[in-house]
């Protein structure tokens, strides 16, 4: 059993499950409240499965890119049960993430993943290939202008995640955009199982920051 955990961007999920799929899972669109509302979503989950934390073999969490503030909330979980449950804890990024949702409908296609990154930029990563368990990466997960990012779409390629509007803007070959803007843990599970599970304690994972925060520290006077 292995518990999926995102908080990345502007919404809040969990997945919980085994090789047979998802045994729970829910996703929740919340532009605050995650830190309130993460451990009493896994504690149902656990109910609504009739399992415990000490049934799990491992987590999954995203690491980013996203927003600041949701990093470091699902980071600061899913270590925590790392330690006190003493299980592996994988890291994922948000954007395979959603070029593995993507890859359930277009697995020979190639993806891009991209997330709205504000301040006239985008995070993407470009997949030559989806296809489950694994995407072929073309590129690293970047911070870039929308308009850089859509010079190096290939005909055909499918958009996913909540900037792909920012960068269709500025297509000049056939796309195919997607619904499913954020990152889902039900895929992070997905990929989870997929994946050999490290061996505890296997250091854990850290945050992708593809760029500086946007808030600053005050000078002091």
């Amino acid at each position: 059993m292995i518990l999926a955990i995102d908080t990345a961007s502007r919404a809040l999920s969990i997945a919980l499950g085994g090789d047979s799929g998802p045994g729970y899972a829910t996703h929740q669109m919340r532009a605050r409240g995650q830190a309130e509302n993460l451990m009493p979503m896994i504690q149902r989950g656990f109910d609504a499965t009739g399992t415990a934390a000490t049934d799990l073999a491992g987590l999954a969490v995203t690491v980013g890119p996203g927003t600041f503030t949701g990093l470091r909330i699902g980071l600061a979980a899913a270590r925590a049960m790392r330690i006190a449950l003493r299980v592996p804890l994988m890291g994922m990024t948000s954007l395979e993430v959603l070029a593995a949702g993507a890859a359930r409908r277009f697995p020979d296609r190639p993806v891009l993943a991209v997330l709205d990154a504000r301040r006239d930029q985008v995070y993407a990563q470009l997949f030559r290939r989806a296809a489950p368990p694994f995407g072929e990466a073309w590129t690293a997960p970047m911070a870039a202008r929308a308009a850089d990012v859509a010079a190096m779409l290939l005909p055909g390629t499918v958009l996913v995640g909540n900037g792909a509007s920012l960068v269709a803007a500025h297509a000049t070959v056939e796309t195919r955009m997607l619904g499913g803007a954020e990152p889902d843990a039900r895929d992070l599970l997905a990929l989870a199982l997929a994946r050999n599970l490290p061996t505890y304690p296997v250091p854990a994972p850290r945050p992708l920051y593809l760029r500086a925060p946007d808030a600053k520290l005050a000078k002091r006077k």
